[in-house]
Formats: structure tokens, C-alpha cells, sequence
């Protein structure tokens, strides 16, 4: 095989490779819309559109409950935060980074703002910011969430 033969298939290889690998502007966009639906959910106080953005058997370690399995144990913590959120309330995503493992897994991770919620400890705050890390797959076409972790960045003081 001649020399320019092997360059161009290795060229070919390398161009096939790392179309594989990346994702388009049009996956980053699919997969910001599921925290979309995860926010709309969460101000309209339904669990069970939250959790509908995680596989079946998705996995989710939230900052405030024990690791969770299956979007049925998703759904439900996410029933318990029903109490927190408020008529004001306001839920926003930002400062996404995505790394796509391939055509079809990313890892994501971006952080998530909610306004106007109530704590823990009964008391009203202005802004509570989270970090949120997930994976997202793509299965019949749809982007979901396979696996999320995430972790307060801040508890502000409460608001008066």
C-alpha cells in the first residue's frame, strides 16, 4: 500500500474518530432542555415532571437525601421537596461544561440557581445555588439523565 493511501485512511480514521466523539450544538440544546423541564417542574410544584427527565433506572444523589435508584424513588424525594418551593419561586441552570464520552454519553455539569425557596430549617432564602454533575444518554432518539450528583454551593442567610 502506498504511502499516501495509508495517510489519507489514517486521516479518515482520525476524522471518523472525532466525529464519534463530539456532540453537536443541537445535543447541547436537548440536553439544557431537560433541566428546562426539570425547573418548570420544580416551580409548578410536579415531581413528576422532574423525574421524568431520568431514565428508569436512573441514580440521583441529591444534596439534602441518601443516594436514590429508579425514577420511582426519584419522583418521590422529589415529592417531599414539594413544601419548599413557593409561589415566587424561580429555578435556573447555568455555566454548562459538556464532555462528550461519544455520540450518544455525555457528562454535564452546571449549576443550578433557585430563588425564593424555603429551607430546611423553615426559612425563607433569596437564592440557593447548586452544583449539579450528570450523565446524560441518548436511547431512542432522546436525550435523559442516567446518573446526577450534586452538592450545595451556598446557604445564604435567610432572607427577612
Amino acid at each position: 500500500m502506498s504511502k499516501k493511501l495509508l495517510i489519507f485512511f489514517g486521516v479518515l480514521a482520525l476524522m471518523l474518530t472525532g466525529t464519534a466523539k463530539a456532540g453537536t450544538v443541537e445535543d447541547e440544546k436537548a440536553i439544557r432542555a431537560l433541566n428546562d423541564v426539570f425547573a418548570q417542574g420544580m416551580v409548578k410544584k410536579d415531581p413528576k415532571l422532574r423525574a421524568s427527565v431520568f431514565l428508569e433506572d436512573a441514580t440521583l444523589l441529591p444534596p439534602n437525601a441518601g443516594f436514590l435508584a429508579g425514577r420511582e424513588a426519584i419522583e418521590k424525594h422529589f415529592q417531599s421537596e414539594v413544601p419548599s418551593i413557593t409561589e415566587n419561586s424561580k429555578a435556573t441552570f447555568s455555566d454548562y461544561r459538556f464532555r462528550f464520552i461519544n455520540r450518544d454519553l455525555a457528562f454535564v455539569d452546571t449549576e443550578l440557581t433557585v430563588n425564593n425557596i424555603i429551607g430546611l430549617d423553615g426559612k425563607l432564602y433569596d437564592a440557593v445555588r447548586v452544583n449539579i454533575v450528570f450523565t446524560a444518554v441518548r436511547r431512542g432518539g432522546k436525550w435523559l439523565i442516567q446518573d446526577e450528583r450534586t452538592h450545595f454551593v451556598s446557604m445564604p442567610p435567610a432572607a427577612t
